[in-house]
C-alpha cells in the first residue's frame, strides 16, 4: 500500500502546470455549472438541464483524464494528449455557452410564449452567435490537431484548405438548412411566439425556437414539439397568423349551395357539418355554437 502511495505521490509531483490548470478549470466549471447553464436568461427547465448535464459530462471526462494521467505511468499511453484534448473541448463549450448567453441577453428580445419567459434571437444576436460558433469550431479543431501532432494535415493543405475540404464534404447535410436559418432570422419574418401553418407538412403551431439547422414548433392541437428543417419553411408554403399570437385561429371552407335551396335546409346542413367537425377534428371549442346568419 505504501508503495502505491509513493508512486502516486511521485506522479503528482511530476505533473506539469497544464495538468494542474486543467484540474483547476474543471473544478471551477463544476462548482459554477448551475450558474453557467442559466446564462441564456430563459425559463426553460429542459434546456437548462441539458446544458447542466453536458457540463457535468465534460467534468467527468476531464477528471477521468486527470486521474488516468496520475495512475498510468507509461510512455505509450497518451495521458497528456487526452488531458489537453478534454481541456480544449471543455473550454470551447464553456466559451461558446457563456458568449451565446451574453449575446442573447444583450441583443436578444425578451418575450413570453405560453407562460414561458425567454430571450428570442434577433438578426444581430444570431449573426454574432454564428460568428462565435465558427471561431470556436475553427480554433478548437486546429488546437486538437496540434495536440495530437497531426500537423501534416495543416502543412499539406493549410488550415483554410482543411476546413474547406471538411465543409465541402458535409455541406449536403447542413448547408441548406444553415443558410435557410440565417435567412429566416435576418428577414425578421418569423419570430418566437408566431403562429404558423405549413399545409404541405400538415403542421400548425407556435414557433418556440429557430435553431441553426431546425425550427422547433409546438403543435396547437396535441401540444407536443415538432422539429422541422429550416429549408422546409422557405421551400414550402407557410401561412403566418400574425394578429392572434397563441389565440383562436380562423379558417374557412367553401360550400356550393344553389339559390333554390331553402334557408331551413341550409341551416340544418351547416349545423350538421359543425357537429361532425367537433367530433372528428381536435382543437375546436366544443362549448361554442355556430353563428349562422
Amino acid at each position: 500500500m505504501s508503495i502505491l502511495v509513493d508512486v502516486i505521490s511521485n506522479r503528482i509531483d511530476g505533473l506539469s502546470w497544464i495538468e494542474y490548470f486543467t484540474f483547476a478549470v474543471n473544478s471551477f466549471v463544476f462548482i459554477f455549472s448551475k450558474n453557467i447553464s442559466k446564462l441564456h436568461g430563459e425559463d426553460d427547465e429542459v434546456k437548462t438541464k441539458t446544458r447542466l448535464r453536458t457540463l457535468h459530462l465534460f467534468n467527468i471526462i476531464v477528471f477521468s483524464a486527470f486521474v488516468l494521467s496520475i495512475l498510468v505511468n507509461s510512455n505509450s499511453f497518451p495521458d497528456e494528449q487526452i488531458s489537453h484534448s478534454s481541456l480544449c473541448l471543455l473550454i470551447s463549450y464553456l466559451v461558446y455557452n457563456i458568449a451565446d448567453g451574453m449575446i442573447l441577453s444583450k441583443y436578444g428580445e425578451n418575450i413570453t410564449v405560453m407562460e414561458s419567459s425567454r430571450y428570442t434571437e434577433t438578426a444581430t444576436s444570431r449573426t454574432l452567435e454564428l460568428i462565435i460558433l465558427g471561431v470556436v469550431i475553427v480554433t478548437s479543431t486546429i488546437t486538437l490537431i496540434n495536440i495530437w501532432g497531426i500537423t501534416g494535415v495543416l502543412e499539406t493543405t493549410g488550415a483554410i484548405g482543411f476546413l474547406a475540404v471538411l465543409i465541402f464534404a458535409t455541406k449536403d447535410y447542413w448547408l441548406g438548412d444553415f443558410l435557410s436559418g440565417i435567412l429566416i432570422i435576418s428577414s425578421d419574418n418569423v419570430k418566437r411566439g408566431d403562429v404558423i401553418s405549413i399545409p404541405d407538412m400538415d403542421i400548425m403551431g407556435i414557433v418556440m425556437e429557430i435553431g441553426g439547422l431546425q425550427t422547433r414548433i409546438r403543435d396547437l392541437v396535441q401540444g407536443h414539439d415538432i422539429e422541422v428543417p429550416n429549408n422546409s419553411i422557405l421551400s414550402n408554403r407557410t401561412d403566418f397568423f400574425k394578429l392572434n399570437h397563441g389565440g383562436p385561429l380562423k379558417d374557412f371552407v367553401d360550400f356550393n349551395i344553389g339559390y333554390g335551396v331553402s334557408t331551413e335546409i341550409v341551416q340544418k346542413y351547416l349545423n350538421a357539418v359543425y357537429e361532425s367537425a367537433k367530433e372528428n377534428i381536435d382543437g375546436l371549442n366544443e362549448s361554442r355554437k355556430p353563428l349562422i346568419s
